[in-house]
């Protein structure tokens, strides 16, 4: 495993020891894009001791590099200038797949020197709140994505193997050199990847991170994603986290289960209690509680494209109602009891959702159910995806985005400026998709009508 250096000086050490030629500098934008600039390691120093400039209006643009209509806060009110990206030392390493470059996640700070509420910004925010609490929350990530392979004439997106592959030795072997240099990165990174599998789709992979306490268990998420991409990339393959990347039966959609748990300034695990005879805490069901009143409001962040409304119905593995149950692979919260290793598992997200955010709004929302004591309802233990007596889910980007808007606690623990920055995004991504007219409904309608 990778050293992590934990002071501006041990980078500046690794750079020249380990023949570092060049530094990323990254910084996700509201989808979890790894944005950021190319830095030579010449000017490390520099930017270790002052910061290195970065445009703040980027990170709160689509995908496209367009704002929303009438966002002006992060862009015509500050004349479109440039921030300060702050680097996090912790989150130094090499790159394994292109010997001579490393990166390092940053913060973006104004003229001011404060921070703006990029979507790292949001976590540091929560995480500040829970701290206040006297709580340090865990984080385990489970992420699931397809890897492709270019067609017999070299384009399109052929699947790395084939549907009946699902956790199969089989298609490990197939995909062996990408699951062996997937490895070798991640454990030269320093990320604490434990376990990789084929899934349910075809070429659809999971890949599972020991539990990580706080900021740096989503940064590793984030530098995970980043390897996949990359080390399929080559290998002459694609890697992709778009919740649905085709059509077809055989691609099922792709989620991002986020197992949680909270320590006490202690240590011990504050959701676990011997006495109770599920083994869960009053504070546990309080912070169920609290996720299952944020969930419609929670879905905007879990679930940031039109794509990943396509996982919540019934056949994917994805949750439907809100509801939660002890064990309950069905309902969008899976409760897990086991002494110390106590944790709650949380499905609503896609594979698509920024790490940061997900990690936010899951932990806002089970704070505000700490705090106010909400009672959980008693725990599902039926199959929930046959079975409808709870609230449904939203399935549609504005049904969430509304109840976003509504959610007043999770506004205020997100901060307003961020959460309505990221709803005007949206909404304007969804009016984009609304005047498009897709394969469907050429297919289905222009020769007959």
């Amino acid at each position: 495993m990778t050293p992590e250096p934990t002071t501006e000086a041990e980078v500046l050490k690794r750079i020249q020891a380990e023949d570092i030629g060049n530094v990323r500098l990254i910084l996700t934008d509201l989808y979890g894009v790894a944005r950021g600039k190319l830095v030579a390691a010449e000017r490390m120093e520099r930017a270790l001791a002052e910061g290195h400039p970065f445009a703040i209006p980027l990170f709160a643009s689509n995908l496209w590099q367009r704002h929303a209509p009438g966002e002006h806060a992060y862009s015509t009110d500050i004349g479109y200038r440039n921030g300060v990206l702050r680097l996090d030392p912790l989150t130094f390493t090499p790159l394994p797949w292109t010997p001579g470059t490393a990166h390092v996640i940053t913060d973006l700070h104004d003229e001011a020197g404060a921070i703006v509420a990029t979507p790292r910004a949001v976590l540091r925010r929560v995480l500040d709140d829970a701290q206040a609490l006297g709580l340090r929350p865990v984080f385990g990530n489970e992420l699931e994505f397809y890897v492709f392979r270019p067609g017999p004439d070299g384009s399109g997106y052929q699947p790395a193997y084939g549907p009946q592959s699902w956790f199969s030795i089989h298609a490990l072997g197939v995909a062996q050199e990408f699951v062996d240099q997937l490895d070798r990165a991640a454990g030269l990174m320093g990320l604490q990847l434990y376990e990789i599998f084929s899934e349910h789709g075809a070429g659809q992979f999971e890949v599972n991170l020991e539990p990580c306490a706080g900021l740096l268990a989503i940064d590793r998420v984030v530098a995970l994603k980043i390897a996949i991409k990359e080390v399929a990339r080559s290998l002459g393959l694609q890697a992709t986290f778009m919740t649905r990347p085709t059509n077809l039966d055989i691609t099922p959609p792709s989620g991002y289960h986020l197992h949680q748990s909270l320590l006490d300034a202690a240590g011990g695990n504050v959701l676990a209690d011997a006495g109770d005879p599920d083994g869960l805490s009053e504070a546990a069901r309080h912070y169920v509680a609290g996720q299952l009143a944020h969930a419609p409001a929670m879905t905007a962040l879990a679930s940031p494209t039109v794509t990943a409304y396509k996982r919540y119905h019934k056949g994917t593995w994805a949750p439907i109602q809100v509801a939660w149950g002890i064990e309950n692979r069905t309902a969008l919260v899976r409760a897990l009891p086991d002494g110390d290793s106590t944790r709650i598992e949380n499905r609503l997200g896609s594979s698509d959702a920024n790490p940061y955010l997900l990690a936010a709004v899951m932990v806002a929302a089970g704070l505000d159910g700490i705090r106010r004591r909400l009672p959980a309802p008693d725990p599902a233990a039926e199959n929930l995806f046959e079975v409808i007596r709870f609230p449904r889910l939203p399935d549609s980007p504005p049904e969430a985005l509304a109840a976003l808007a509504a959610d007043a606690e999770l506004t205020e623990a997100l901060g307003p400026l961020f959460t309505t920055t990221f709803a005007d995004v949206l909404r304007a991504d969804w009016q984009r998709y609304l005047s498009h007219v897709s394969d469907w409904e050429i297919t289905e309608y222009r020769e007959m009508l």
